[in-house]
């Protein structure tokens, strides 16, 4: 059972509120809280309207402005790659090394190759 199920809780419920505020607040209590719900309902209804315009303008935006970010953070993810591809080789040049070590007698150096980096 809900709290304002019975009109009798919210006969308490006013009484209560009454005692504690006084009967000189509550009506303006009750028009400040009115007038709060119409400003909130305004911007409300404006949010939901903007909302259409602003993701048309931002999609128009995303396009003209699409291609030179994509060549830009095409170099930087091809930089990255590259190092990364690096690092890779090391690891993998370290680790025969190591495997040939104990089964060579460790004369054996690890093989070198020439990588060109952009600077």
């Amino acid at each position: 059972m809900g709290l304002f199920d019975s009109p009798w809780h919210i006969l308490i419920v006013l009484v209560v509120l009454v005692v504690l505020f006084g009967s000189a607040k509550l009506p303006k209590a009750a028009k400040s809280m009115g007038e709060a719900m119409r400003i909130f309902k305004k911007e409300a209804q404006k949010l939901h309207e903007d909302e259409p315009q602003q993701t048309a303008q931002a999609q128009v935006t995303t396009q003209q402005a699409a291609p030179p970010q994509q060549i830009v953070t095409g170099q930087a993810t091809t930089q990255e790659q590259m190092a990364t591809l690096k690092q890779q080789m090391d690891a993998l040049q370290q680790q025969v090394a190591s495997q040939q070590e104990p089964e060579g007698g460790g004369s054996a150096a690890p093989p070198t190759q020439a990588t060109n980096q952009p600077s």
